[in-house]
């Protein structure tokens, strides 16, 4: 019989990928860590783990279980919570990127808060592969991204649209431009967003459907790096129009307009398809349904 300590044990070696550092941190000698993970190998009839001669490597049908085994856990981490913690209270694990985080977020966060005073909920800012990585993982309970389906695991539901353009600094030479052509961007060099975010995959995917030509000399984290990049003419990129509406009223940036072309993306919130949903998380959920357009 597989009990809650083979699980925990078996989390943490997985998370480690070493049995005496799991041996070192759950307190229990590594003979004994070694055993109950013998014991689920016996007990499933499956290998958890492939053993290297300095670390281990979790085998397909132990990723299998480190889901299910962050699921169950998870549940138990919240009766926990809800009884000795919060008297009743969920707290959710809420992730958003980095482009949401600086767009709409705050603001609906607060809205959703003021109205729901005893909705409890800590977030996790970062780009969608990181997010998406965690709701996989069950680490998190639910995220805001600027994505399409990646994963068949993930539902995702859009919320709102959110328009990107093509900019450049008003120094530069195309801003003299009123359109410009998918041929003068040939030698342009591209600021982007790093890999693994959705804005930089919306971008490859749109550039290469126009068949733009372009080059990348920039990749930045943060869309206030890329913005400062751009000010000072080291080349263009696409950004979402909210983002940079001050420099555009200021003129210190441009928007390139390519003829007949159009970016337009949705934010959606995602969760893992198999998510154990309770009153809380369908209220937050609800809640961003009905605040987001208003934002």
């Amino acid at each position: 019989m597989i009990t809650i300590k083979h699980l925990i044990i078996f989390r943490e070696v997985a998370k480690e990928k070493s049995m005496s550092k799991a041996a070192q941190n759950l307190y229990i000698s590594q003979p004994s860590i070694s055993q109950k993970i013998s014991e689920i190998e016996n007990y499933y009839n499956i290998k958890v783990f492939q053993r290297y001669s300095k670390s281990l490597g979790i085998s397909e049908e132990g990723k299998i279980l480190l889901e299910y085994t962050n699921r169950v856990l998870d549940e138990l981490e919240k009766i926990d919570e809800i009884f000795f913690h919060n008297k009743g209270n969920i707290t959710l694990r809420v992730g958003i990127t980095l482009t949401v985080a600086t767009i709409i977020a705050p603001k609906l966060l607060k809205k959703i808060k003021d109205e729901n005073p005893n909705l409890n909920f800590q977030v996790y800012v970062d780009n969608t592969k990181s997010i998406e990585n965690l709701i996989l993982e069950n680490k998190l309970d639910i995220g805001i991204v600027e994505s399409e389906q990646q994963d068949e695991n993930i539902i995702y539901e859009p919320i709102i649209s959110d328009e990107l353009v093509l900019v450049c600094s008003c120094n530069n030479e195309l801003s003299s431009k009123e359109i410009i052509t998918k041929c003068m961007l040939k030698n342009v060099p591209f600021i982007v967003r790093e890999k693994g975010s959705a804005t930089r995959t919306f971008l490859e995917k749109s550039l290469k459907f126009y068949k733009i030509p372009y080059h990348i000399d920039w990749q930045c984290h943060s869309w206030e790096s890329i913005k400062q990049a751009v000010l000072c003419n080291h080349g263009v990129t696409i950004m979402p129009k909210k983002l940079i509406e001050k420099e555009l009223n200021e003129g210190l940036l441009h928007i390139l307009k390519i003829e007949k072309l159009k970016f337009e993306r949705m934010f959606s919130i995602c969760y893992h398809k198999n998510k154990t949903w309770n009153r809380t998380l369908e209220t937050f959920r609800n809640q961003i349904l009905l605040n987001s357009k208003n934002i």
